[in-house]
């Protein structure tokens, strides 16, 4: 379909909230035009192609540093949106991948509607205005059934919090109705004694106990999950101790760790921490490998930097918040019979120890050094590395180590590349030799993707790197 991006702005309305060169208008005309762009009239291309460009248009917002920017380019995503309709995404599309992005753009708002908006520059015209596409894009996302059929799915857009109902105070009983009956007698005592402290306390209808009024007003769990966090607030930058801000290295290596530690323990897989940041795996994959940027701090214009910042002090403040809930009770585990400090520590050095001595095992196969050919291609040494990471008890370090005191810098970049382009790093060659030691080892036979190998490349995959090679034409006789 043929889309004129050059078409100059036209002028809103005379009283519209939001200008022409806005970054709202622009945002959302550009990602409009974009969508109309990839409509070719299969409808299953369509939806993969509308969801490519709304997840990176809001992986885009996601990134930006500014609250007040965050907001306009919101706006600018949902106008695009509600005004083009989507119409194959929402028929054809993946259900979870569509039930993701509008959570995570849903979520974003309620973050941005908790905030003073008003200290952000943002008037009281300008919120309404996106809280009525808000609705919007909420009330087309609740009809796809109705528009596109029973095979289709609906969505919750749940975009700003709202604040539950108080519930109404009790009306005072009456004499009459309680010495209608003298074995209520002892409950009309209390119920008078409760009336007669929520008069005394109007501000206060709703006692929960009367022990509770007997001591004064009614205790309320606290709950500040409502409440914005410092990492959720305009102009937040992750420091170090000293007050510093934290480098890209540092976020980057803390990441990491946080990735190993989740693979390790088996609460989150790495496609799953990324979806959680709101990242695609592209953009994931520059930020992780240290040598795309000449100058580390060049990595803040990645929006993995933010979002991982972002992610790792949530973490850190939930986990936090679980020990001081959890310490005492710990202690009294650990005091009454439950699993005791010393089992924990005893079984975990039970495990290091299975896994040392695995390595020990596979490291003493045989007829496997690395002059030999290479018939696993990267990709596949990846995904051998990540599942052995999963076992129980392995960590990074001990994968390291076995592989000849492999650095780990060397490891990441293997896992990061695409295809064979980390054909020339040392992890592909001391990989190859410790997976197929370990094939050999437990006695599993080759797949068939190993034999396809080796019958159309009887010489093995190169090892010879091709990365930043140059060409040079000459010109002349020879």
């Amino acid at each position: 379909m043929g889309v004129d991006f050059t078409q100059p702005l036209e002028e809103t309305p005379d009283g519209a909230p939001i200008k022409a060169n806005s970054d709202a208008n622009k945002f959302g005309l550009f990602l409009w035009k974009m969508l109309d762009a990839s409509e070719s009239g299969s409808i299953g291309g369509d939806a993969c192609r509308f969801f490519s460009a709304l997840d990176a248009a809001y992986a885009d917002i996601a990134a930006l540093g500014s609250t007040s920017a965050q907001f306009q380019h919101l706006l600018g995503w949902n106008i695009a949106v509600a005004s083009q309709g989507i119409g194959a995404l929402l028929e054809r599309g993946d259900p979870d991948r569509n039930r993701w992005l509008f959570k995570k753009v849903a979520e974003h708002w309620k973050k941005v509607f908790k905030q003073d908006t008003a200290a952000l520059g943002i008037d009281d015209e300008l919120r309404k205005f996106a809280i009525t596409w808000c609705g919007h894009v909420q009330k087309m996302l609740k009809s796809v059934k109705k528009n596109y059929g029973e095979y289709s799915e609906n969505y919750t857009f749940n975009y700003i919090y709202t604040p539950r109902p108080k519930k109404a105070a009790a009306p005072a009983p009456t004499v009459a109705s309680h010495l209608a009956s003298l074995a209520d007698r002892d409950k009309f005592m209390m119920d008078v004694a409760v009336a007669a402290a929520v008069a005394a306390d109007p501000k206060d209808p709703s006692p929960k106990s009367v022990a509770d009024l007997v001591r004064g007003k009614p205790k309320v769990a606290e709950d500040d999950d409502d409440e914005t966090k410092p990492w959720e607030q305009e102009g937040w930058v992750p420091r170090t101790k000293n007050g510093k801000q934290k480098t890209p290295n540092v976020i980057r290596g803390e990441l990491q760790r946080y990735i190993d530690k989740c693979k390790q323990d088996g609460t989150m897989t790495q496609t799953k921490i990324i979806e959680k940041m709101g990242v695609n795996n592209n953009t994931f994959r520059r930020y992780m490998n240290p040598k795309t940027y000449k100058d580390q701090w060049s990595a803040t214009q990645n929006g993995t930097y933010w979002a991982a910042a972002r992610l790792l002090e949530e973490v850190k403040h939930k986990e936090a918040k679980a020990k001081k809930a959890g310490g005492a009770g710990t202690k009294r585990k650990a005091a009454t019979g439950g699993e005791t400090v010393a089992a924990a520590a005893s079984s975990k050095k039970n495990k290091r120890e299975q896994v040392t001595d695995l390595i020990n095992r596979i490291n003493a196969v045989q007829g496997v050094t690395e002059n030999d050919c290479i018939y696993d291609s990267c990709p596949m040494l990846v995904t051998q590395i990540k599942e052995f990471l999963n076992r129980d008890g392995v960590t990074k370090a001990a994968l390291l180590k076995a592989m000849g005191d492999l650095n780990s810098n060397s490891l990441n970049r293997f896992l990061a590349g695409k295809n064979q382009d980390q054909c020339g790093n040392i992890t592909y060659k001391r990989a190859y030799v410790f997976f197929e030691k370990l094939r050999i080892l437990e006695g599993k036979p080759k797949s068939s993707k190993r034999l396809s190998n080796e019958a159309n490349q009887p010489q093995g995959f190169s090892t010879e790197s091709t990365l930043g090679r140059k060409a040079f034409v000459y010109v002349g006789r020879w």
